[in-house]
């Protein structure tokens, strides 16, 4: 197992040293979180890499006790407190002087108090640029996050970048001359210049009363956390109506389906017709490791998805074989793939006959509409990914 030696089990390591080499590793890793788990023997750490977890080592419970005291009291969490579950944000420094924030959560499972700790890299959010995006669709972007009133979605699954793009566009926005206010469960990542509101049980506040009380401080743009109850979905819309832009995010496998959810939610056709701008989905796609990058002929259950997919057989098809660079497993980094659907007078026209979803993605095809799956083969059929990652990340956005 990668990394067994990390925690000295001779009693020389401190929990301040386990824990600074735990937190340092992510750092290194890249990886998105950290999860201490107490199992039946010992306490297994893993952590979360390009989207997959990876096994990073173990330790004795007698280690881990006092590695999680340490990170209780650098979230200051109760130490004494077993039972309840805890959450807190402690902030950590590399050792050149780079900031991030970790989301901490403990809670009580059958072996012991698990820990989980989100990374956060405060800085990340430089440009457009960064998120990989076309030049066409950056324009798309800037152009439907720049109008004065209207809502715009971004959608995808948990882990798909939805945070990333989402704060792109608020630094994008942030030029001074606007009131830009957000809601968010929980603030992530502080930007300057911009007035940040976190809702929770704590505080008694949830997103569709925050969202109201938000609207009577005069904001020129409103950024909600998520869209995931009927009384937001009509707030939200209703403000986009009245003059403020709204960017918000919803959980739906593409834009089509981000529509709908709009929909289900209660939002009348005639408001979703004329309050959505766009909808924006997107996913995260590892991307082959180029250390050791090899071309292989696929075996034959790939042969088959491939020509049922693309209606051709497959060429020379790109994957990893495992190296010390990636770790053994066969990616290194990720890469966004989007799809943007723009309201126009036809897609109104479907929104108002209450199309179906098949139809609808029927038209839009029809239309030369490009969609997330199309730019997941081009980076099959160019080699930067691999079928199998097509497979893991795309069967479930169609």
């Amino acid at each position: 197992m990668y990394m067994e030696t990390l925690f000295s089990l001779s009693g020389m390591s401190s929990p301040v040293e386990i824990v600074d080499q735990i937190i340092g590793e992510a750092v290194r890793s890249k990886a998105s979180d950290i999860l201490i788990e107490p199992q039946e023997k010992e306490v297994v750490v893993r952590m979360r890499v390009d989207g997959v977890l990876q096994s990073f080592g173990v330790m004795p419970f007698g280690s881990y006790d006092q590695v999680l005291s340490r990170i209780k009291v650098l979230g200051n969490m109760d130490v004494t407190e077993n039972r309840k579950p805890q959450e807190a944000k402690i902030r950590f420094e590399t050792g050149d002087k780079h900031a991030y924030v970790l989301r901490a959560a403990v809670v009580s499972t059958n072996f012991g108090q698990m820990a989980a700790l989100r990374v956060l890299d405060l800085p990340r959010f430089s440009g457009f640029t960064d998120l990989g995006l076309s030049n066409e669709m950056e324009e798309q972007i800037k152009k439907n996050v720049s109008g004065r009133y209207g809502l715009f979605l971004v959608c995808g699954p948990t882990g798909s970048g939805k945070t990333t793009t989402v704060h792109t566009c608020l630094k994008y926005l942030n030029t001074g001359g606007v009131n830009i206010m957000t809601i968010e469960d929980p603030i992530e990542y502080v930007i300057p210049g911009i007035n940040q509101i976190e809702v929770g049980p704590e505080v008694g506040l949830d997103f569709a009363g925050g969202l109201r009380m938000l609207l009577r401080l005069n904001p020129d743009i409103v950024f909600v956390g998520e869209i995931r109850d009927s009384e937001t979905a009509k707030i939200a819309v209703q403000a986009s109506l009245t003059g403020h832009l709204v960017i918000s995010t919803v959980h739906a496998r593409n834009s089509v389906g981000a529509l709908y959810r709009l929909m289900d939610l209660g939002v009348d056709r005639y408001m979703v017709n004329n309050s959505v701008r766009a909808i924006l989905a997107q996913r995260l796609m590892r991307k082959i490791c180029v250390q050791c990058k090899e071309e292989y002929s696929p075996d034959p259950d790939e042969i088959k998805v491939y020509e049922r997919e693309r209606g051709k057989p497959p060429g020379v098809l790109a994957r990893g074989r495992g190296c010390e660079v990636c770790k053994n497993s066969q990616y290194k980094d990720r890469v966004g793939i989007f799809e943007m659907m723009q309201m126009d007078d036809g897609i109104r026209e479907l929104v108002t006959r209450a199309a179906g979803e098949t139809e609808f993605n029927n038209q839009l095809l029809e239309r030369g509409f490009e969609t997330m799956n199309d730019q997941g083969w081009k980076l099959v059929d160019g080699g930067a990914t691999s079928l199998s990652e097509y497979i893991r990340i795309m069967f479930d956005a169609k």
